[in-house]
Order: C-alpha cells, then sequence, then structure tokens
C-alpha cells in the first residue's frame, strides 16, 4: 500500500481531501514514506490534533490528521527530515512532542519568553534566561574538533536576524549549524480568531520579499473555503503583481550577490533597473511594495484599466535596460571565477531537504508550480538550462528567470483592460481552504481554516526550512568569508523561518 493509500484509508472527515487516521495507521503512514515520494508539505498542530499536508503530482491536496494522545505523537522526521523543523516549532508553541523525532532542539523558544508553550491550554512558565538567547548545539557540533567562530544574528548588514555557529580548520568551515528563532513574531497566534483581511494584511508582512506570493496564496485559500472563484482576468492582475514582485526580488538578490563579489558596478545596474520598473509600476499599482494587492474575492489596485498599458510599458523598458544588463553580468571581469564552484547542492541534497523554487532547478529540479496553474495557461514555458547546482548557476537561474517573468509580463498585457477587474462578495462560513502560489524562491502554500466568519487557523509552508537545511549542509568545506554569499543565494530569511 502506497503512502496516498495509507491517507485515504482513514476516516473521512468534513475536508474531502483530509483523511483522520489512528496512531498505527499514522505509524504505518511514516514507514511507508519512508520508501514512498509522496511530496511533503508541512506539519502543524491545533492544540487537540496533528496535520500533515501533502501534495500529490496530480496537484490536489491530500491531509492526514492525528489526535494528540498525551500531549505526544509519532514524528514524521525519520521519514521527511525537514519535518524535524516543523515538529520543533510544534514543541516550542504547543508543547506537543514527537516522538522519536530525529532533533528535539528548541527551534525559536531560547528561555526567554514570558510563557513557554504559549498557544497550549495550559502555558507553561517562563524561561529562566533573562539575558541573552540560550543555544543548544547538536552532538554533531559539540563531537567537532577546531576553531569555534559564529556569524550573526546582529551583522550590521541588510540581512535578517540568524546566528550561524561553526567549527572551523583555519578559515575552512568544517562544521555549521544555525540558531534561529529572532525574528519570531507569534504569527500563529496573531492570525488565530482574526478578521479575514486583517488576516491576509499579516500573510503580506510574513516575509517582505514574498508578499504578493503569500498573499495571493492567502487569498486563494480563503476561496476555497468558501467554494468560490475569482474571474480569469482577477487572476490575471494577480500574475502581473507576482511576476512582477519576482523580477524585483531577482534584481535585488543579483544586485546583492555582485556587491558581495566586489562586483559593483553589476550592482548598481542591477538596482537601476529595478527602480525604472517600480517607478513605472507605483502609479498604476498603487504602491512601490507588493503587498496588499490581492484581497479575498479579488485585487487591490490604484488603476486597474491602465494595467494593461502598464505591462507594455515594462516590456518596453525592458527590451532597453535586460539585454545589456545579461551581457555585463556575463562579461564582467572576476564575476563569474568568484561565484564558480562554491556552495554546490547537489540532487541529492535537494530530495533529501525537499526544496523547490530557483535554487533546485540551478539543480537540474524540475519544480515549477506554475506549469500547473491553470492562470498560467500559454503564459509558462521556462526550463532552465543549468543543472550543476553551483552558486554560479543559481545566480545564472536568476538572471534567466528575470527575463522569463519579463516576458510573461508583456504577454499578459493584451489580455488585460477588458473589464475592471472587480471583487466578488464572499460569505465566511465555516471550512477549510488551501491556496497555491509561486513565490520569488518557491512555492507559498496557505492552509486557512474559517469558523464563525473569521479566520480560525493558518498553516503557511514556504521554503525557508528545506533553504536552511541546505545552507548547513553544504558550508562545511567552504571559506568563512563566502558565508554570506552562499547565505542570499539560498534565499536563507530568519523572517520567513520564524513565523
Amino acid at each position: 500500500m502506497d503512502a496516498v493509500a495509507h491517507i485515504q484509508a482513514g476516516q473521512p472527515t468534513s475536508t474531502p481531501w483530509r483523511y483522520r487516521l489512528d496512531e498505527m495507521a499514522w505509524r504505518d503512514l511514516v514507514e511507508g514514506l519512508k520508501h514512498d515520494s509522496l511530496p511533503f508539505v508541512g506539519l502543524w498542530c491545533d492544540g487537540t490534533d496533528i496535520h500533515a499536508l501533502f501534495m500529490p503530482h496530480d496537484m490536489q491536496p491530500l491531509g492526514a490528521t492525528l489526535a494528540l494522545e498525551s500531549g505526544r505523537y509519532p514524528a514524521l522526521s525519520p521519514a521527511r527530515p525537514v519535518s524535524s523543523f516543523y515538529e520543533r516549532m510544534i514543541f516550542d508553541l504547543y508543547g506537543a512532542e514527537a516522538m522519536w523525532g530525529t532533533d528535539v532542539r528548541p527551534l525559536v523558544d531560547h528561555d526567554v519568553w514570558q510563557n513557554s508553550m504559549p498557544l497550549a491550554s495550559v502555558p507553561g512558565a517562563a524561561g529562566d534566561n533573562k539575558g541573552m538567547v540560550a543555544a543548544q548545539p547538536s552532538d554533531a557540533m559539540q563531537a567537532a574538533s577546531g576553531t569555534a567562530m559564529g556569524s550573526g544574528p546582529a551583522t550590521g548588514g541588510y540581512e535578517t536576524p540568524l546566528h550561524v555557529a561553526m567549527v572551523c580548520e583555519g578559515e575552512t568551515i568544517r562544521h555549521a549549524e544555525t540558531v534561529s528563532g529572532y525574528a519570531h513574531r507569534g504569527m500563529a497566534q496573531r492570525w488565530h480568531k482574526c478578521r479575514v483581511d486583517d488576516a491576509n494584511r499579516l500573510s503580506g508582512r510574513y516575509d517582505a520579499g514574498c508578499s504578493a506570493a503569500h498573499q495571493a496564496a492567502f487569498c486563494q485559500a480563503v476561496e476555497h473555503a468558501c467554494g468560490q472563484q475569482v474571474g480569469h482576468e482577477v487572476s490575471q492582475l494577480r500574475l502581473v503583481v507576482l511576476e512582477l514582485e519576482r523580477v524585483t526580488q531577482h534584481l535585488f538578490t543579483l544586485a546583492t550577490l555582485a556587491r558581495q563579489a566586489g562586483a559593483r558596478l553589476v550592482a548598481s545596474r542591477c538596482m537601476w533597473l529595478r527602480e525604472s520598473l517600480l517607478a513605472k509600476a507605483a502609479p498604476v499599482i498603487g504602491s512601490r511594495l507588493m503587498m496588499d494587492h490581492s484581497v479575498p474575492g479579488g485585487v487591490n489596485l490604484r488603476d486597474t484599466a491602465s494595467m494593461g498599458t502598464l505591462c507594455e510599458q515594462i516590456a518596453d523598458l525592458a527590451e532597453e535596460i535586460y539585454p545589456p544588463l545579461v551581457t555585463l553580468w556575463q562579461s564582467y571581469p572576476g564575476l563569474s571565477a568568484r561565484l564558480a564552484g562554491l556552495a554546490v547542492v547537489e540532487s541529492t541534497l535537494l530530495e533529501r531537504v525537499g526544496l523547490d523554487g530557483p535554487v533546485a532547478r540551478a539543480g537540474g529540479g524540475e519544480c515549477d508550480y506554475r506549469r500547473a496553474m491553470r492562470a498560467y495557461e500559454g503564459l509558462w514555458h521556462f526550463n532552465g538550462g543549468r543543472h550543476n547546482g553551483t552558486l554560479e548557476d543559481r545566480a545564472a537561474i536568476l538572471l534567466d528567470e528575470v527575463g522569463e517573468s519579463l516576458r510573461i509580463i508583456k504577454a499578459l498585457g493584451p489580455r488585460l483592460g477588458l473589464s475592471a477587474g472587480g471583487r466578488i462578495e464572499l460569505t465566511y462560513e465555516d471550512g477549510e481552504g488551501t491556496g497555491l502560489a509561486e513565490g520569488p524562491w518557491g512555492a507559498v502554500l496557505y492552509w486557512v481554516r474559517l469558523k464563525n466568519g473569521r479566520v480560525d487557523q493558518v498553516f503557511m509552508r514556504n521554503p525557508a526550512y528545506s533553504a536552511l537545511m541546505a545552507f548547513e549542509a553544504v558550508l562545511p568545506g567552504q571559506n568563512v568569508a563566502d558565508i554570506g554569499l552562499i547565505r542570499t543565494s539560498l534565499g536563507v530569511s530568519a523572517a520567513a523561518l520564524d513565523g
């Protein structure tokens, strides 16, 4: 029996794609997943039950639910390593223990909160450490020999706070692991019993560089829970914002990589194109930020009727600036040599950590969810040409995706402006729904449960945990001076990690 059959053999729930399992069936599922490639989305808790979400290859969600027994449940991490991050977060917030988990260290609660297990029915006592965060190293870290070093959480740079603990031999990293939690904002509690529009605003502030993707996925989940679907032009208006966000975020990442590699002229040209695009878009979209433009049931744009014209203007601007930028990137003295061969993310690592997005595509992975989205029919046909998984390959993929997204925006222009887009009225009845968007760093998925006209609970999946696992895995053997380059190229974000 495969993993899908294991789940579907459970007791049906009021949600057609979610099934309730008993503990023995859950254990059988964990064993089955060790030999099954069923894509894992995430794991979360609501205080009473544990929920695991999977995305079979037909892109239809499939969920499994298990009731907590004495605050415990069998861990999924022996079968899906990235699940250890979800298990650690669940314990920190709810006190629910993952039996046989592969990593039981705290993730975001480092003994400084006013209450431990703050979302449990009976929260725990306050942490004893009132000063600096108390980090707990792994057994492998304690066993490693060499000079102990650290980077972050405060570096004076633009990156979000994350501590990287290392054991080094000279300037070469021999072992590394991270300590997160510095950017924890209590998003799970903030979403609970929140008004739907307020919850949508919160989702747009989860990870600043991916605001449009988060809100598009959240809105789809709410619409799915309500049994409603927005019109085709509303979907395509959302695509313009999503693709513009991808372009601006990739250009920002490329500029950061170029600056860290010493290619300041290349960095300035990347930011020039980014600023030129935002200057064109802001008067029509309503903001330089790709935030709060997707709302449940529709879109929120200053001048919807001009979106088609905006797409044409962006295409004209891109034809003028983008090709010289590609030439400059590829020919700038020393840039390629600086990035070549650094931090290789191999296909076996991608499979183990479940990473998608441009990092996986640079390693030969076929993992762009846009290909399966109906709104992208006739628009998406990109296939990355890089497969070696180096930092240079990741930068090249980002640069290629800028061009591909600009082409999609150009193709969307003639399709827009035929109607005002509009917003459908949603009736917030009790229900559950999921929504998916391809963000700048990979898939962003939301599960939303509505109850009594409000948001009862939200689960959000993004590539952050998988990216962090890849980051830790590729650091051994790298030079300490390259940590910033490697982190930037993998899209590691503490805000996306900590919730």
